[in-house]
């Protein structure tokens, strides 16, 4: 039974792995899910994963939901976007990942970051569309910061148990 236990979790983990990529998947639940399998199927009665480790995966997550968010506006900004747009990648991550997944998160930053360049902020095309690679491109730099700190996370599950 450990055996196939294992497996599932092997599966939740690559699943969640996979989930940056396809954000119609819950990338965190995913990997919480083995998480949680493991302590309360296969680890012992007080031999499951110390609290160090729980506080750390609460961070961890903290830190996987900041990335898309951070990054986005890091990125628009940095392409030029104003505070404005900002703030319309940040809500088009939002709608995105609800409304269309899994290309809304892509999409909608791109399209809502346009239309406020060219709409209050007044800019050319050119301009807008500027700001809105920077959108596309924050959502690819969040995936790596993403992918990244999963197999940390996955790492040290393993080199806590």
């Amino acid at each position: 039974m450990d055996i196939v236990l294992w497996v599932i979790i092997a599966a939740l983990f690559a699943a969640s792995i996979i989930a940056v990529f396809f954000p119609v998947l819950p990338e965190m639940l995913l990997l919480w899910a083995g998480f949680l399998l493991y302590q309360f199927t296969i680890a012992g009665p007080g031999a499951g994963l110390p609290a160090s480790f729980w506080w750390g995966m609460a961070i961890m997550t903290l830190l996987l939901y900041g990335a898309d968010f951070f990054t986005n506006a890091y990125f628009v900004k940095k392409y030029g976007g104003s505070k404005w747009s900002q703030f319309a990648s940040i809500v088009g991550v939002i709608l995105g990942a609800v409304l269309f997944p899994p290309f809304g998160i892509i999409l909608f930053p791109f399209a809502l970051v346009i239309i406020v360049e060219m709409i209050v902020q007044r800019q050319p095309l050119e301009h807008a569309v500027k700001a809105g690679v920077g959108s596309v491109v924050a959502f690819l730099g969040s995936a790596v910061m993403k992918v990244f700190l999963q197999i940390v996370m996955i790492v040290w599950f393993f080199l806590a148990i």
